[in-house]
């Protein structure tokens, strides 16, 4: 039987050596960091230190990728951990297990992670290859259970590496995808930011009946209603058991609106995959146009609009014949959301119904002042849409790149 060559499936052009099995141990000293104890003495920390403390905390925070770290280490901590004053490559063994780190500040190592020292290997190379191994580790634990990791396990694992010339190629390319990633990540993030601050003061504050900014040529107070003056607030209804087959059908124009859809498209339905039997849209309401609505099981407070036909489950209400325009309430709702919070008991589940949602108070201005302010949020989600669409498009790219690019 010819044996399998060791080449990953895209390469770069001129490389066509076949890559080496190698045990991570044989690529480099592989030690545990170390931790003051107990690790809540303040004796161990001091705040004008140029040393870091690398928490679990960090590495989610920042990817992985360790430019910043908030605390720091006194003299007396440093003496009781492993300090790098230059980068390396380390991995996570605790909490957050198996995530390849690397440092680029001066850093205390916490026994929750190993370090790669004296490498013989591009280090971003096997950043990369450690994110794409990450799922492997699982074998190390039980089913439902936390992976244990350790030094030894993770020296015996087998990898397959090229030379260093192809190492540094390939660190080079996936670390410029990281970037890209990076760079819409923080797009992204800064358009929720702006999109928040613009909420906060596009609509009055509680007791007020004035926007700290509007649109020019607006300067009317707005007025005081109840949300059921507004609409008329009727519940979705659900066929039971709603696991029969017989309520739905692949070939129906009536989809089945779920709370997992509503989470998966933010609110804005364009599109459902359970379709609606005859007999299941007898036993629920059917939308064929455009309505806001407002989920009030699992997800609840979610604002949500069906630009599909689209039969609703009875974890929703429905703002029919509204007085309103939708955009305006849409965003409303979503900065409102929070709120609903006063009629859950502390750590429990909010309970809304239809009544108290019609009973709500809120401030609005007129018809042509709600149509502006509708369309400029519906224009900054459109940018949050994009981005996110960018983001993910990058990440599944990634992801293919790193499964055809390793052995």
């Amino acid at each position: 039987m010819e044996q399998k060559k060791l080449v990953p499936k895209r390469r770069f052009a001129g490389f066509v050596d076949e890559w080496e099995e190698r045990k991570l141990g044989d690529l480099a000293e592989i030690v545990r960091g170390a931790s003051p104890r107990p690790i809540q003495d303040p004796k161990w920390f001091d705040k004008k230190s140029n040393i870091g403390w690398l928490r679990i905390s960090d590495v989610t925070e920042q990817n992985g990728r360790i430019r910043y770290l908030e605390q720091r280490l006194s003299k007396l901590g440093q003496e009781k951990t492993r300090i790098l004053n230059e980068p390396h490559l380390l991995l996570s063994i605790a909490a957050t297990v198996g995530k390849p780190v690397v440092n680029y500040v001066k850093t205390g190592v916490h026994d929750g992670f190993l370090i790669f020292k004296n490498p013989k290997f591009d280090r971003e190379f096997l950043f990369q290859w450690l994110e794409m191994f990450r799922p492997m580790w699982n074998k190390y634990g039980q089913p439902g259970s936390q992976v244990n990791l350790n030094s030894d396990i993770v020296k015996e694992q087998i990898i397959v590496v090229p030379n260093l010339e192809e190492q540094k190629k390939i660190g080079v390319f996936f670390k410029s995808i990281d970037t890209m990633i990076m760079n819409h990540q923080r797009k992204l993030e800064k358009t929720k930011e702006i999109k928040s601050a613009y909420l906060a003061e596009m609509f009055p504050a509680e007791g007020e009946r004035l926007p700290k900014r509007r649109f020019a040529g607006f300067t009317d107070e707005w007025e005081k209603w109840k949300l059921g003056n507004l609409a008329e607030i009727v519940r979705g209804a659900s066929p039971r058991p709603i696991q029969e087959p017989k309520w739905f059908d692949k070939k129906s124009n009536i989809g089945w609106l779920r709370i997992s859809d509503v989470t998966e498209q933010n609110g804005r339905i364009n599109y459902l995959e359970q379709r609606l039997s005859k007999l299941g849209q007898e036993k629920t309401r059917v939308l064929n146009e455009p309505h806001l609505l407002l989920s009030i099981a699992a997800t609840v407070g979610k604002p949500v609009v069906n630009y599909v036909k689209t039969g609703v489950h009875d974890g929703f209400l429905i703002f029919m014949n509204p007085k309103f325009d939708r955009e305006f309430m849409f965003q409303w709702l979503e900065m409102f959301r929070p709120m609903w919070n006063k009629y859950g008991q502390p750590g429990s589940q909010i309970n809304l119904n239809s009544e108290i949602v019609k009973e709500q108070i809120i401030v609005v201005p007129n018809l042509e002042e709600q149509k502006k302010i509708g369309a400029f949020f519906k224009s900054i989600d459109t940018m949050i849409t994009n981005h996110q669409r960018k983001l993910e498009k990058l990440q599944a790219l990634k992801q293919a790149y790193l499964h055809e690019m390793f052995v």
